[in-house]
């Protein structure tokens, strides 16, 4: 029974289904009818477990705030796959709330000017702890685009070692690549 579900569950999805931000596939009718009203996985032969992952990538990027970044983000680093998604809606999320805390950091910090005593020492305390939040956030953005250079790179890095023996009295030039050019030079006296 289990084997069948299963079965159900991986079946490819029909293939009328339309593309929308982020590169999602719209629902088909019957489907958005019995679910909550959602944009599914886009994948070459997209499945009942795809779509509901999709599904709920969408609703949780919504949970944060940051649905319309999340799309826009997977759009801009051409997500290949359903983990490049995730990442891409981390990294939007990440964005989202770093400049979010920034901006309550702001507004702390402008509070604190105005205010004196207890009051302003309460603002400075809360401008203080968004400020490590946004740290937080914004190193985690960076991380984030780091591990989506490795999964893209195949976490490979290539090093070029280049060795060049110079005798005394030579000149040396280190360079990538230098364009030839003709160079014309006045003789003085000859």
């Amino acid at each position: 029974m289990a084997d069948r579900y299963e079965e159900a569950a991986r079946a490819p999805l029909p293939v009328d289904t339309r593309r929308t931000a982020g590169g999602e596939l719209m629902p088909t009718e019957d489907f958005a009818e019995n679910t909550l009203p959602a944009i599914l996985d886009t994948l070459a032969n997209p499945n009942a477990v795809a779509a509901d992952a999709s599904r709920d990538r969408l609703d949780l990027a919504k949970n944060a705030g940051s649905l319309e970044m999340a799309l826009d983000t997977a759009d801009s680093i051409k997500a290949a796959d359903g983990l490049e998604r995730m990442l891409a809606h981390q990294l939007a999320t990440a964005h989202v709330a770093a400049m979010t805390a920034a901006a309550l950091m702001q507004q702390q910090m402008t509070e604190a000017s105005r205010s004196l005593g207890a009051a302003r020492q309460a603002a400075c305390v809360e401008a203080e702890r968004m400020s490590r939040a946004f740290v937080r956030l914004t190193g985690s953005y960076q991380a984030g685009m780091q591990t989506l250079q490795r999964m893209r790179s195949g976490g490979r890095q290539v090093v070029v070692v280049q060795h060049n023996h110079i005798g005394e009295g030579a000149q040396a030039v280190v360079a990538g690549s230098l364009a030839g050019g003709s160079r014309s030079r006045k003789r003085v006296g000859g």
